[in-house]
């Protein structure tokens, strides 16, 4: 008996919000629901709910509006500007209206266009010039018109007005614009990058399309060799002398801009304790305000860091030479030297500028063999001394530790992978694992910059907080809900660092606690430096400030220039010392808050592109995942032992209409039931792979490639971004 065919389910009609606000005023008149499904020409009950989202989304931009008997009418007459767009960290802005992520991704700054200006909300609606900015890019040479996709910010086309010889496709691209409209500009191709590595082509191209400053000025080189080349102790008989003081550096493997060095020896009496020391490079004695070095400091804002690459915020005659607390060198340092009590409480502190010797340049892995094994395999200037003050800086950092868990700062789980390159591409990746080594330096930096916070609150002087405000209650709500189909209740109303913390260790056993410590950081908002103090939410903390990176951290010089000024009025109370105040430190600080967010977007940019072209090796070839992120399009799976995530979109999850359900973070399907669900293992094949745009399409195995393509994300398009909760290299 011929087998029955099973006819494919009709799917619903499908809607753009612009074509319904369209029906909606062209119609001249109110349009209460049933007129306007009628319009719509829906009677698919799937349907009818995607027009009620659409519905929301066009109310809440104010495209449209609704009177009080909830029929719905055109937004008010608009009016029209011609503006010329400008840059703020990755957001565009027409002048005081921000852009939304679909125009801000093919427009980009210095481009002068038309606004329709609505309710208080802008819409360009005509690119009437182009910004003369080159465009950096892949070439797509399919067919009869190639053009060039923008990497980066910018994500438009642009079409070649000609195709040069030795130009292929899938080369990177620099193009000179002649003209456009909003839906792709024009160009020809200025310069190719074809005989760079894969490095240098996505680094190059991270640098072009979120205009970082990497070449240094002719001033700006001349004032670096013209500081000296290294510290006299006798030129500084009013610093404190703690050069014959055990302090070390402790960084990674590579790196060269050793701007912390640490101490501790217990302290005596009847109250036990330790003494605690973070001595920082004194970027301050040698970079001045208003100086040209400290203007390209401030233009840079922060150093930038790529896989085996680094573009540094001062020259490096400064950051790896003068100012690097090298091993067996003088240094000028800004000391933060601190009493703990037994329960991890600053008992005393105080500030002071002082000349030091490292006795000791570590790495973590020294250290951590140390803490194991009780060996220390190292050059050191006095072995003993140095064992002594690695040991009480153990026993010390426990005692924080305690203290960070008493007070409930967020702490998630980590899965990070460590790029390793050879010849310019990534040979392999391996799981960057943190351990006490880690923690044991982050804890000692969390101190000092609480209490540089401290510091300068007690002498009434401004500064640069760094604040971390509590999370959206909205985006609270969501959790909740994906706590819930956990099984994990998670209190209504705000929620302080300590409860949610609580509720993610609470989660039964099957639950992967990474998964949901992603959903939680989704939550969170930016943390931002500003003068204004709102406490740090992510670390639990009431007041905090970022003092002990100056060397590659605007914010921490700032802060360091703010405690100098102190010093200084304590030595000669009548001297008045000039630092940033007022309107200016506000605007100071959205400034080092957005270069931070653009050196994060370049860095994530080459990592997604290097993780892809590596990943390129096993394309077609299956590969073990886990479902980490559910939405209404698809799965966004993290593929194991990459740590990059490729897209499975719903349209190649099999012969089925699936229905996304937000409480049980799944998708289920209507006839079959299957459900994929957050945290899934899944097999699935690499079906497609974009590096310059960090993408990777996905399917499952056996599974016939759809009509419809997505791409997925690599980490330029990070599910998460790092939401200061405490980890990574300095915080």
């Amino acid at each position: 008996m011929p087998k029955r065919r099973i006819p494919k389910p009709r799917l619903p009609p499908r809607f753009t919000a612009t074509e319904i606000r369209e029906v909606i005023e062209q119609a001249g008149t109110a349009l209460d629901w049933r007129s306007l499904i009628e319009r719509l020409q829906v009677d698919d009950p799937r349907a009818i709910t995607q027009v009620r989202q659409l519905l929301k989304g066009l109310l809440r931009n104010g495209d449209i509006k609704q009177d009080h008997q909830g029929a719905y009418h055109a937004a008010n007459p608009a009016s029209t500007e011609d503006v010329t767009l400008a840059a703020v960290g990755r957001d565009l802005y027409a002048g005081e209206y921000a852009l939304g992520v679909s125009q801000r991704q093919v427009l980009r700054e210095g481009d002068r266009v038309q606004v329709v200006i609505q309710d208080g909300y802008a819409r360009v609606v005509e690119l009437l010039e182009p910004s003369s900015k080159p465009v950096l890019g892949i070439v797509r040479a399919y067919g009869r018109r190639p053009y060039v996709e923008g990497v980066g910010q910018y994500r438009g086309k642009v079409s070649l007005i000609d195709l040069p010889a030795g130009v292929s496709n899938g080369d990177t691209v620099s193009v000179n614009i002649v003209g456009g409209n909003l839906q792709r500009l024009h160009g020809v191709i200025a310069d190719i990058k074809a005989d760079q590595t894969v490095a240098q082509r996505a680094i190059e191209a991270a640098i072009g399309s979120f205009d970082l400053p990497h070449t240094w000025p002719l001033a700006v080189q001349r004032a670096a060799e013209e500081l000296p080349k290294r510290v006299n102790k006798g030129q500084y008989p009013k610093r404190v002398d703690l050069t014959g003081l055990p302090l070390v550096t402790i960084d990674g493997e590579t790196a060269k801009d050793f701007d912390d060095a640490v101490y501790a020896e217990p302290l005596k009496g009847r109250n036990p304790g330790v003494r605690l020391l973070v001595a920082i490079a004194d970027v301050g004695h040698y970079v001045k305000p208003g100086s040209v070095l400290d203007d390209e400091a401030q233009l840079r804002g922060t150093s930038v860091y790529f896989p085996d690459h680094v573009i540094p915020m001062l020259p490096e005659a400064i950051s790896n030479g003068l100012c690097s607390l090298r091993p067996n060198e003088h240094r000028l340092s800004m000391v933060c030297d601190m009493r703990i009590d037994a329960v991890g409480q600053v008992a005393k502190y105080d500030f002071y500028e002082a000349v030091i010797h490292s006795h000791a340049r570590l790495t973590y892995n020294q250290v951590q063999h140390f803490l194991d094994h009780g060996t220390l395999d190292a050059d050191t200037l006095d072995h003993a001394a140095v064992t002594a003050s690695l040991e009480e800086l153990h026993r010390t950092y426990t005692i924080l530790r305690q203290a960070r868990e008493q007070r409930g700062a967020l702490d998630f789980p980590v899965r990070e992978g460590a790029l390793h390159l050879e010849a310019g591409a990534v040979a392999r990746i391996t799981p960057m694992e943190r351990v006490d080594a880690h923690m044991l330096i982050e804890e000692a930096m969390i101190l000092a910059n609480v209490c540089a916070a401290m510091f300068l609150e007690k002498h009434s002087t401004p500064g640069l907080y760094r604040v971390h405000e509590p999370p959206d209650p909205t985006k609270l709500d969501d959790l909740r809900q994906m706590l819930a189909g956990a099984g994990v209740k998670l209190a209504p109303g705000d929620v302080a660092p300590a409860v949610l913390q609580s509720a993610l260790a609470r989660l039964p056993q099957h639950a992967d606690p990474w998964l949901y410590g992603q959903l939680a950081l989704r939550t969170l908002k930016q943390a931002i430096y500003t003068p204004d103090n709102k406490g740090h939410y992510g670390l639990a903390l009431e007041r905090y400030m970022h003092f002990t990176s100056p060397i590659r951290r605007y914010p921490d010089l700032v802060v360091h220039r703010a405690i100098k000024a102190v010093l200084s009025r304590r030595a000669k109370p009548a001297k008045k010392v000039n630092i940033t105040a007022g309107d200016a430190l506000l605007a100071l600080g959205e400034q080092c808050s957005n270069h931070e967010r653009r050196a994060e977007s370049a860095g994530w940019l080459v990592e997604g592109w290097l993780k892809c072209e590596y990943l390129r090796q096993f394309q077609d070839e299956t590969l073990e995942g886990v479902v980490a992120a559910v939405l209404e399009f698809g799965l966004f799976v993290e593929l194991k032992g990459f740590y990059v995530q490729g897209l499975l979109h719903i349209s190649n999850l099999g012969q089925d209409y699936f229905e996304f359900s937000p409480r049980a973070m799944a998708l289920i399907g209507e006839r079959s039931g299957r459900k994929f669900r957050l945290g899934d293992e899944l097999a699935v094949v690499v079906r497609d792979i974009d590096p310059p745009q960090g993408k990777i399409d996905l399917l499952l195995p056996g599974q016939r490639e759809s009509g419809r393509r997505r791409g997925g994300r690599g980490t330029d398009e990070r599910s998460v971004r790092d939401r200061d909760r405490g980890r990574g290299r300095r915080r």
